[in-house]
C-alpha cells in the first residue's frame, strides 16, 4: 500500500480510480475489492488508486488502511489528498496526466468510480443493492485480461446514461451555467459535431487505457486539465464529454 501517487516498478493489468470526497464505507468497498484482486492469476495486475477531496484525509487515509490490513499486500493501493475542485473530471484528469507523465498507463483497462459507486444505479443493475462480493466480482471481470470485448469506449459503470441536447443546454439553468459549444471548440479545435451529449450519470466509466494514451498527447490532457483547475472550463463541461477519455473526435 502506497500513501501517495507514484510510480509502479512494472505496468499494471487494469487501474481502478475511486474519486472520495465524505462518502461512507468506502474503505470497505475498497478493501473488498482489494481482497478480489488479490486472489486473480499471478500473471494479472491491478492498481486502486484513491483521491480524497474531503475535509478529513489523514483519518481517510488511516480507516482504508486499518481495514486493508496486510491480507492484500500484493495490490498496489496509492492514497492521495487532492483539493477540492472539479469534482469528478478533475480527479479522473489528473490520474491520467499523472500516469501519462510516468509514462506508466495501464495496459488493458482503467474503472472511473465515485467514493459511493452505488449513487447512480439504475434498474439494470439491481437498485442500490451493496453486495460487495457481486460488486467486486463484476468489476474484476470486466477489468480482467479475459473480459468480453467493452461495448463502447468509454462503458458507463454501474449507472445509467443520459442525454441532454445541444440546444436544449443553451438555456438551462445550471449551478454554473454550461457552455458546450464553446468549450468543444476550445478542446478539439473545431466546430461541434454533435446534436447531443451522451454522458454516465456519476462520471463513471470503464476505459480502454490504451485507446486513453495513444489517442491525445500528455501536453492536451494537460492544457485540458490546467483550462478546468482555471476555472476557464467547468467541471460539468468536461463530464459531458465523456467520450474525450475513449475514442475520442
Amino acid at each position: 500500500m502506497k500513501d501517495m501517487l507514484s510510480s509502479s516498478s512494472s505496468r499494471s493489468v487494469s487501474d481502478v480510480v475511486v474519486a472520495w470526497y465524505n462518502e461512507p464505507g468506502v474503505e470497505r468497498w475498497v478493501s473488498a475489492l482489494a481482497f478480489a484482486f488479490s486472489e486473480r492469476p499471478a500473471g494479472e495486475r491491478y492498481r486502486i488508486f484513491v483521491f480524497h477531496k474531503g475535509s478529513t484525509a489523514e483519518d481517510a487515509k488511516q480507516r482504508l488502511f486499518d481495514v486493508l490490513g496486510t491480507k492484500c499486500s500484493d495490490v498496489d493501493v496509492f492514497f492521495e489528498h487532492l483539493d477540492n475542485v472539479g469534482r469528478e473530471a478533475d480527479t479522473w484528469l489528473h490520474y491520467t496526466v499523472a500516469r501519462l507523465r510516468a509514462g506508466d498507463m495501464p495496459v488493458n483497462r482503467v474503472a472511473f468510480l465515485q467514493g459511493d459507486p452505488w449513487d447512480h444505479f439504475g434498474t439494470p443493475h439491481g437498485g442500490r443493492e451493496r453486495n460487495l462480493d457481486v460488486f467486486s466480482s463484476k468489476l474484476v471481470a470486466l477489468l480482467a485480461p479475459t473480459a468480453h470485448p467493452m461495448a463502447s469506449n468509454p462503458e458507463p459503470l454501474f449507472c445509467n446514461l443520459m442525454s441532454e441536447s445541444r440546444v436544449m443546454r443553451r438555456g438551462l439553468s445550471h449551478p454554473q451555467r454550461l457552455d458546450l459549444e464553446r468549450v468543444w471548440v476550445e478542446a478539439f479545435g473545431c466546430e461541434c459535431k454533435v446534436d447531443s451529449y451522451v454522458f454516465a450519470a456519476g462520471a463513471q466509466y470503464l476505459v480502454d487505457a490504451v485507446r486513453l494514451s495513444q489517442e491525445k498527447p500528455l501536453s492536451w490532457w494537460t492544457s485540458l486539465h490546467h483550462k478546468l483547475r482555471a476555472d476557464e472550463i467547468n467541471a460539468w463541461e468536461i463530464e459531458r464529454f465523456a467520450f474525450i477519455f475513449g475514442d475520442g473526435v
